[in-house]
C-alpha cells in the first residue's frame, strides 16, 4: 500500500509564505526517502503534486466575514480532487500543510459534502490540537478560517451565514463523530463570548490527557486517551480522519506557530499519540498543519517536524494481502489483520 503525501501550501491568510511554505521547508529535510526507509513492511511512499489554491486576498468577505475565501474554496476543491483519488488507488493520504482549513478537503473526500438532499457521511474525526478552531467566521478577529475550521465543518455549530459558493464545498460531519484532544483555548473563547465546541462533540484539554502535570503523562497513558476517543467517535462511524494541528504543542517543543497559547505537549507526547491512531483500524486519511516556516530561519521546527512524521508512521500495521473493494475496505481490512 502506498502513503500519498499530498503538499497543500495553502495559507488562510492570503500572503505568501508563513504556513503556505511549511511543506517545502519540510520535504527539503529530505522526507520523502526517511520516510521510505520508516514505513512497514508494505508500504511505500509518494510524492503526488502539491495543491495550489485559487487566486490569493487580503480583503474579508461582506458576506460570510472570511478572509481570502476564493482560495479557500479553491483549495477545499483541490484537497477533495486529490484525497479521492488517493482513496480510489487504495492508498492512505497524508495532507501535509499549510494551515487547518485543508482539513475541509480531506473531510469532503470521505462523503460529507453538505447539500438538502444528502445527509452526512459515516466518517468521523479525531483532532490533535490546542484550539478548537471554532470561532464562527463573522466574530473571528481575524477572519481567518484557521481560526473556524472545526465550526465550518460542523456547520450547525457555528450559526455561520455562508456564501452558496463556499457551503456547497464544505463537509458536514456529524457531532457524534467528533473528538478533540489537546484543546487549551477555553478562556480565550469564553473572554470573547464565543462556546465551547464541547457542549456537542468530545473534547479533552491538555491538562485533561496529564500532558502538563506534576509527572507528565507518557505514551501508555496518552495512548489510552486516544484509544477512548475513536472507541467514541466509532459509536457513530466506521472511518475515521486524523487531524494534527501543531498548536497542540507547547512553545518549547514548537515556537514556529502563528498564534501561541500556554501549556501544550511535547513532542514526544504527540509521537505516542499520533502513533497510538495509526495503528488503529479504520483510520481513512491524516492530515498535519500549523507549521509556519517564515518562524524557522534556522528549519529547526522543519527538522523535529520531519523527525516526528518519520517516527509516527512506523505504527501504520504492516501490509498484507486484501480482497479487491474499495479503498476504505482495503485500508481497514489492512489493519484489522494486525
Amino acid at each position: 500500500m502506498e502513503i500519498d503525501i499530498v503538499s497543500v501550501p495553502f495559507s488562510a491568510t492570503g500572503r505568501a509564505g508563513g504556513a503556505a511554505a511549511g511543506p517545502a521547508a519540510v520535504h527539503a529535510q529530505g522526507l520523502i526517502g526517511r520516510i521510505r526507509e520508516a514505513l512497514p513492511t508494505g508500504w511505500t511512499p509518494f510524492e503526488t503534486s502539491p495543491v495550489i489554491g485559487g487566486e490569493r486576498s487580503l480583503i474579508r468577505s461582506s458576506e460570510t466575514g472570511l478572509l481570502n475565501e476564493a482560495a479557500l474554496a479553491a483549495m477545499i476543491d483541490g484537497v477533495a480532487d486529490a484525497v479521492s483519488a488517493s482513496h480510489t488507488d487504495g492508498h492512505l493520504p497524508l495532507l501535509l500543510g499549510g494551515d487547518n482549513p485543508i482539513l475541509l478537503g480531506g473531510l469532503v473526500a470521505t462523503g460529507h459534502r453538505a447539500s438538502e438532499s444528502e445527509s452526512p457521511g459515516t466518517a468521523g474525526l479525531l483532532v490533535l490540537a490546542g484550539r478548537e478552531s471554532a470561532w464562527p467566521p463573522d466574530k473571528s478577529p481575524t477572519g481567518l478560517a484557521s481560526d473556524c475550521t472545526l465550526g465550518l465543518a460542523l456547520l450547525a455549530q457555528t450559526n455561520a451565514v455562508l456564501s452558496n459558493g463556499l457551503s456547497r464545498r464544505l463537509p458536514l460531519v456529524p457531532p457524534g463523530a467528533v473528538a478533540v484532544l489537546g484543546a487549551r483555548d477555553g478562556a480565550e473563547l469564553s473572554a470573547a463570548g464565543i462556546p465551547s465546541l464541547s457542549g456537542s462533540i468530545l473534547v479533552k484539554s491538555d491538562e485533561d490527557l496529564g500532558a502538563n502535570a506534576a509527572q507528565p503523562a507518557t505514551g501508555p497513558a496518552l495512548a489510552r486517551h486516544v484509544s477512548e476517543a475513536i472507541e467514541h467517535i466509532s459509536r457513530t462511524a466506521d472511518d475515521w480522519w486524523l487531524h494534527v494541528d501543531l498548536t497542540v504543542l507547547s512553545t518549547h517543543a514548537l515556537p514556529h506557530v502563528g498564534s501561541a497559547l500556554p501549556g501544550g505537549l511535547s513532542w514526544e507526547q504527540l509521537t505516542a499519540m499520533t502513533r497510538a491512531a495509526l495503528g488503529t483500524p479504520g483510520l481513512v486519511g491524516w492530515s498535519v498543519t500549523g507549521y509556519d516556516a517564515d518562524n524557522d530561519i534556522e528549519r529547526i521546527g522543519a527538522a523535529h517536524l520531519a523527525d516526528y512524521l518519520v517516527a509516527s508512521v512506523g505504527a501504520l500495521p504492516v501490509k498484507t494481502a486484501t480482497p479487491s473493494g474499495s479503498a476504505l475496505d482495503a485500508l481497514t481490512q489492512t489493519q484489522t489483520a494486525v
